[in-house]
């Protein structure tokens, strides 16, 4: 009853309560208008004493309960208080006031509210397209100055500001301002909740909420003049918060207010950063009008001399709304990158990954599987019965000539001559006219002319949107990673005159999407294309749709849309066509929910099927991203060349086949991602060009069922094969992974059986010198920061900080630790004779075998810093796991040569599918892969199966001094997503830089350090005067 009242009653009075009562109904149905006409009933012994004062009793709580909701009070306590609204001091604004008033502040007004707000949206629309109709006239210096918020620091953008490429994103770019206006309108000086405006202001506001109404004389055009005034008002003025005004800015304010939530609560920064990336795009837009106004009224010579007048209110660090707007970005921005969202995965089957929670909602693999069988089913029904009208015609081909740098206009595979089986555009028009029954289902010829049946040739086209919706869910969920809804829909089959790039190409035998990443194109200027394979059934038909079925579209389209020159237009150009327009995120979204809900019992969206599809490509590593991501690594070659693994993309040993964006040899690897996943869900893959026929999912379970058996062992680089006939690489490869197990199982067992066998009472000969070389450790060494050393190598000291570390320095070692590691050392080395290399290597053994703190090992080269990462995998073995980062490719080539000749069992991190193998107990991994979600969620995993014992970071003084231009070495200290223990090896440390390693890598005050003299006797220092 109160949502009620509220909503229909507003003008009247609320009442204090509302007794609960039994009511009948006048009639059945809705009376006028849908209301019911309800009169109170009563029943004997209702009246009861007892039953009246249970009822008030009953009606006294309710009352309680259903008070107005308001805001909670403030926390007193700030670690009650998110980290977001202790920056914003949102809810300290909202304290003490009615939620639903304030929401109700900046809600967009409606046709039938009872407010006269009509013509609001409509002027702010219209003086915003005035201000987007300037760009094109516009200098492109003040252009790319719009598009610099910071230019002392950033400098003067290249990119200049432009408008959106779908036309329709502004018309809810709009929303936040005409949200701002409407709540400036509304405030009441009478209202507990009032805004303070000044007096200029406050007439603006008042001429804008008389021109508005639905009855004012005003134009749109001249509402939009006041509005412009307005804007220009709010944006201009410096804002000073007061004790008694928390929000001066209106336009922070209603940004507050917008994030409101029905309970009181306020939205998450990663949903704030939408609302102020409008106003900002907006406020850019509004300062361009005044640019312009003021160069045509005289007040400035040019718009480069309006701009320096107005720079203050667009660029950051100033007391005006865009500073303030870009600030709170900037801040919401850190917020959502930084903060981990809680999983909407939750694997319930951890063996085989093939079933999962999401949202609580239970999703199958096998589900899925048969949810696209169907789809396959319905599709080829669709095509033959519905689109050929039961007639077989169908274009053979064995093999497609596309040449991707031929730009020209109307250019596709299906344009090029070397392609004879394409020349011919009419054969099913014939087909049609040629066969009396279907002639006739779509004209009839009366007195020589033809008279055709515009009805039946619309159901014809209703029938081919609804293939086309096929056709596009298939590209969604069968192409390997899901592609941005916006970007699908808009696809060209050909080149036009404003996009030179066609988006569907022949790779090879690969029938090809290449999905434009607009996002990116829109911010940088720069496309970038992502190719996706098409499984076979879908390849095939998409090629036999153009081929055979287009040109007929083409002339039913001129036919029903005789004077609508764009329809016919997107006939001609566009791959996926819905009858009259093109497809939107919304259509794709609900042909995925029809679809799959019935299988499922889950309605599948874009956004849903991106997290559930993105978790399963993960386990079975078939992850185009990862492609991309590796691609930016710098590799050996591309570094002896001289140059970036970046340049070498972009310049060196390009082909036909090089795209924008990765690079040639990655190409494969994509392709390879959309197959792999095609093999997973039981569909026949893309690249071998067989007819739908063929491919079909009822008839060729033993092709996609061997082509998922020879996936299970193909490495992660190798392209997708459909042939049942391995190559010599693919037995060679196959018969390594047969050998590793034996051959691993055979090395352990040498070194367990010489560990074994070493006299356990007699201490080792070194023993002694273990003993002397810790309890003289136990002395108190020199400081660290000390800068001036002997030159001598007898007199240079290890220099160890006996307060920072009280484990491993103040006790005797474990004898039986580390002569078991001296005797593991022996073996893989093959010499009886090793011994430790110095003392100091001896002690950072047995720190790190000790596991209680972390440990820096600043030991000369050749000191033996590999033997703390081998030695532990070995000794360990079923324990925990050792992974060694590796900053460099050089490194990774020189530990695999280095360990595959000692016979050292080893892993590399994204060398075979199927994630971490427990079994290999060292881990190499680059610095660059180690910050990628990818390698976190593999560690998780194996963490769960076998303990991480420890990191172990080589050349670890790299951070300290490459970090401004590796990205990688960037915020070091993430690597330890687990508890375990960090190991630091390094040879170039002076022990001035000791403290700022620890920070760099997140190391405790109590972290070990063991230090060995580095000076080099060998090398030789001659100072020669030079005259």
């Amino acid at each position: 009853m109160g949502e009620h009242y509220a909503s229909q009653h507003k003008d009247a009075p609320a009442g204090n309560a509302w007794r609960p009562c039994k009511a009948q109904r006048f009639q059945k149905g809705g009376g006028q208008s849908g209301n019911q006409l309800l009169w109170e009933v009563s029943q004997a012994g209702d009246c009861e004493a007892g039953a009246i004062a249970t009822d008030q009793f009953i009606l006294d709580i309710l009352n309680k309960i259903g008070e107005e909701l308001v805001v909670p009070t403030a926390p007193q306590d700030d670690r009650m208080v998110s980290p977001w609204l202790l920056t914003t001091r949102w809810h300290e604004h909202t304290f003490g006031h009615v939620t639903e008033r304030l929401r109700g502040m900046v809600t967009i007004p409606k046709d039938d509210d009872d407010e006269d707000l009509l013509k609001l949206k409509e002027a702010v629309g219209v003086y915003f397209q005035y201000a987007l109709d300037l760009l094109p006239t516009t200098d492109e210096i003040t252009l790319q100055r719009l598009n610099s918020p910071d230019p002392k620091k950033l400098g003067i953008s290249n990119t200049p500001f432009h408008k959106h490429q779908d036309k329709d994103t502004m018309r809810r770019y709009i929303l936040p301002i005409v949200s701002l206006l409407a709540m400036l309108i509304r405030s009441d000086d009478s209202s507990d909740y009032h805004i303070p405006m000044h007096p200029d202001l406050q007439y603006l506001i008042t001429a804008l909420d008389g021109s508005v109404a639905r009855n004012s004389p005003y134009q749109l055009t001249d509402i939009s003049l006041i509005v412009h005034q307005i804007l220009m008002h709010i944006w201009t003025t410096k804002w000073k918060r007061m004790p008694e005004n928390l929000i001066p800015d209106p336009t922070e304010r209603c940004l507050a207010l917008l994030t409101l939530q029905k309970d009181g609560s306020f939205k998450e920064p990663k949903d704030v950063t939408g609302i102020i990336a409008k106003d900002e795009y907006c406020i850019r837009l509004a300062f361009l009008t005044e640019i312009r106004n003021r160069v045509a009224l005289g007040e400035a010579e040019d718009e480069s001399a309006a701009f320096d007048q107005l720079e203050p209110y667009l660029t950051e660090h100033n007391h005006y709304t865009f500073s303030r707007l870009r600030s709170l970005q900037h801040r919401a921005s850190s917020l959502a990158y930084s903060a981990a969202g809680l999983p909407r995965i939750w694997w319930t089957d951890a063996t085989t990954w093939s079933a999962m929670l999401y949202k609580g909602n239970r999703i199958d693999l096998g589900d899925v599987r048969k949810m696209l069988a169907d789809t396959e089913t319905r599709l080829v029904d669709l095509w033959e019965n519905f689109v050929l009208k039961g007639l077989r015609i169908r274009i053979d081909y064995r093999a497609i000539s596309d040449d991707l740098t031929n730009k020209d206009v109307g250019y596709s595979f299906l344009s090029d001559p070397r392609n004879p089986c394409f020349a011919r555009r009419d054969r099913l028009l014939e087909a049609f006219f040629r066969n009396k029954d279907i002639f006739g289902h779509f004209g009839v010829v009366r007195q020589g002319s033809m008279i055709w049946n515009k009805g039946n040739l619309r159901r014809w086209l209703q029938d081919y949107a609804d293939f086309h919706s096929l056709l596009l869910l298939r590209c969604e969920m069968l192409s390997g990673a899901p592609g941005r809804g916006t970007e699908l829909t808009a696809m060209t089959y050909r080149n036009t005159s404003t996009r030179p790039t066609r988006n569907l190409v022949i790779l090879g035998k690969h029938v090809a999407m290449l999905c434009l990443y607009s996002k990116t194109g829109a911010l940088t200027g720069r496309d970038k294309l992502i190719p996706h394979s098409l499984d076979a059934v879908t390849g095939d038909i998409l090629i036999q749709d153009l081929a055979l079925a287009r040109p007929f579209a083409e002339f039913a389209a001129s036919v029903c849309f005789l004077d609508n020159a764009q329809v016919k237009e997107l006939y001609r150009q566009q791959m996926f066509i819905k009858f009259d327009r093109l497809f939107n995120s919304s259509d794709l979204s609900s042909t995925m929910t029809r679809h799959s809900l019935p299988t499922l019992n889950y309605g599948l969206t874009i956004n849903s099927w991106r997290h559930i599809q993105t978790a399963w490509k993960r386990k079975f590593r078939c992850s185009a991203e990862d492609l991309l991501e590796e691609d930016t690594e710098d590799t050996v070659d591309a570094l002896q060349a001289g140059h970036s693994r970046a340049t070498e993309n972009r310049l060196y040993g390009l082909s036909v086949e090089t795209l924008a964006g990765p690079a040639e040899d990655v190409l494969p690897l994509f392709l390879n991602a959309s197959t792999t996943w095609q093999v997973r869900c039981k569909a026949v893959p893309g690249g071998a060009l067989l007819p739908y026929t063929e491919a079909r999912f009822n008839h060729n379970h033993s092709l996609s069922e061997s082509a998922l058996a020879q996936d299970a062992y193909r490495g992660k680089g190798t392209p997708s094969n459909t042939s049942l006939v391995p190559n010599a690489d693919d037995v060679a490869r196959r018969v390594i992974e047969l050998l590793m197990p034996v051959l691993t199982g055979t090395i352990q067992a040498a070194i367990s059986s010489a560990v074994a066998s070493l006299p356990k009472p007699t201490p080792s000969p070194i023993s002694q010198d273990i003993r002397n070389g810790f309890l003289a450790h136990q002395r108190q060494f020199q400081d660290e920061s000390e800068e001036e050393y002997a030159s001598d190598s007898s007199t240079c000291m290890n220099i160890i900080r006996h307060d920072v570390y009280n484990g491993i320095a103040s006790r005797t070692p474990d004898i039986a630790v580390v002569g078991h590691a001296l005797a593991a050392m022996k073996t893989i080395l093959r010499d009886q004779a090793v011994a430790w290399a110095s003392e100091q290597q001896c002690q950072a053994m047995a720190a790190v075998l000790a596991q209680q703190t972390d440990v820096i090992a600043v030991l000369r080269t050749g000191g033996g810093k590999s033997m703390l990462a081998i030695i532990p995998s070995i000794l360990e073995k079923d324990r925990g796991a050792t992974v060694l980062i590796l900053p460099l490719k050089s490194l990774m080539i020189d530990f695999q040569r280095r360990l595959k000749g000692i016979g050292v069992p080893f892993q590399i991190y994204g060398a075979c599918p199927g994630g971490l193998n427990p079994r290999e107990n060292l881990i190499l991994v680059t610095a660059d892969q180690a910050h990628t979600e990818g390698w976190r969620e593999s560690m998780a995993v194996l963490n769960q199966r076998k303990r991480i014992a420890r990191l172990v970071f080589d050349e670890a003084h790299l951070p300290l001094i490459a970090n401004d231009y590796r990205e990688a070495l960037q915020h070091i200290y993430e690597l330890r997503s687990l508890a375990v223990q960090m190991v630091l090896l390094t040879a170039t440390l002076p022990p001035s830089s000791v403290p700022d390693l620890k920070s760099c890598f997140g190391l405790g005050e109590d972290a070990l350090v063991v230090r060995q003299c580095t000076n080099r006797e060998e090398l030789t220092y001659f100072l020669e005067k030079v005259h």
